[in-house]
């Protein structure tokens, strides 16, 4: 009888301790995080916390690299992936708000639980060395005496790069000629060797560059920023366009809050690392950080205008 009531706690004990053990077995494998563009691009973002990551989680954080469609073939494998956090996003939230309605995706932003933003980016438009331009007054001169003549490479259609470059041109009333590529730094490779004659893309793809030919004409953003202090905006070009974008990690929607919430707390610590803000600020980019609530706040609102500058282009799906 003893032996038997020992064996009834004991298993009574297990049942109890059950959920415990399955909330802390978390993670118990490799986590996945996908970054939908080019190798050399976004993933520079958060390959300095990735040492930390797997220190604090106890398992490999593996970076994945998966190019395409504006970000839209990496988002769609996070979408269709187990809601499980083994498999996570790491997008600029053009991925989520414009390309999906110009590329007649079956997913949208509602398929995407925030979980934290890390950077904060105005985008730059650049020419080569030995253009016909070297500044913006000249791209805008150029461009209006050939309609169409002037091409442009960015990370895609539909992509934040794209839609900035649509609504500059709007905004001049100049019509380009959009070239989509892999990546920012597979349209630079273009631009260098003469095959297009400007790029629209993120600072640190940009800037690092200068030295070997390419000529940043202006940013996207509301004021300069402090990386890109003698760079002017296209406010102060005249034209009323200031879009930046925010580089942020997504879980699939239905992914437990607890491993959201750890993940949110580990990402917003690491991002508050003054030596990850140096890091940002060498490669040309602004850390902002948001938590699942401030970065959803922000989401929603950049759909509403993502919405409304889309239909203000004429901008339809392919």
């Amino acid at each position: 009888m003893i032996l038997t009531r020992r064996s009834a706690l004991a298993a009574a004990g297990l049942l109890l301790g059950a959920p415990a053990a399955r909330a802390q077995a978390y993670p118990n494998r490799a986590i996945r995080v996908i970054v939908p563009y080019a190798a050399g691009g976004a993933d520079q973002f958060i390959r300095p916390l990735q040492a930390g990551l797997n220190q604090a989680l106890g398992q490999p954080v593996v970076i994945d690299s998966v190019t395409g469609g504006g970000g839209s073939i990496g988002a769609n494998r996070v979408r269709n992936a187990a809601a499980d956090g083994y498999t996570l996003l790491f997008a600029g939230t053009g991925a989520l708000t414009a390309v999906p309605r110009l590329q007649r995706l079956n997913y949208s932003i509602a398929d995407f639980a925030p979980i934290a933003n890390l950077i904060a980016i105005p985008y730059v438009l650049a020419a080569r060395h030995g253009a016909r331009f070297t500044d913006f007054e000249g791209f805008l001169r150029a461009a209006r005496a050939r309609p169409e003549g002037l091409s442009y490479g960015t990370p895609g259609i539909g992509s934040t790069p794209h839609l900035v470059a649509e609504a500059m041109a709007k905004a001049a009333g100049v019509k380009l000629l959009h070239v989509p590529y892999s990546g920012v730094a597979t349209a630079v490779v273009a631009l260098l060797a003469g095959d297009i004659d400007l790029v629209m893309g993120a600072p640190g793809n940009i800037m690092p560059l200068v030295e070997r030919g390419v000529v940043p004409l202006a940013q996207t953003g509301t004021r300069r920023i402090a990386v890109l202090r003698d760079l002017p905006t296209l406010r102060e070009a005249g034209l009323e366009v200031d879009l930046v974008t925010r580089f942020g990690f997504f879980a699939p929607r239905g992914t437990d809050a607890a491993v959201i919430d750890r993940w949110s707390r580990l990402l917003l610590q690491g991002g508050a690392d003054p030596a990850y803000a140096q890091t940002m600020q060498r490669a040309f980019n602004e850390v902002e950080l948001l938590d699942p609530a401030q970065f959803q706040t922000f989401l929603a609102a950049e759909d509403a205008a993502t919405a409304q500058l889309l239909a203000a282009l004429n901008l339809t799906t392919g």
